[in-house]
């Protein structure tokens, strides 16, 4: 799963963002319950709980793309 699908999912809608860049709180239909969502799907995943600077660092698009990968591994 990438970012604009998991994000999707948890706006329940297509998402349409622009850039990679995009900050998650410029994503129509965002706020604190959809991040709280976000980090509770992405434990699901991973498989274990988000450490504070993990959850913390998740501002933008890419910053959960990154997260994905480097649980993914090469």
């Amino acid at each position: 799963m990438n970012a604009r699908m998991l994000i999707a999912e948890i706006v329940r809608r297509a998402v349409a963002v622009d850039s990679v860049g995009t900050p998650l709180a410029e994503i129509e239909g965002w706020d604190s319950l959809k991040g709280v969502r976000l980090v509770l799907r992405m434990q699901e995943i991973v498989g274990r709980e988000l450490s504070e600077d993990e959850i913390a660092g998740l501002h933008s698009v890419a910053d959960v793309d990154r997260l994905l990968e480097s649980v993914r591994g090469p």
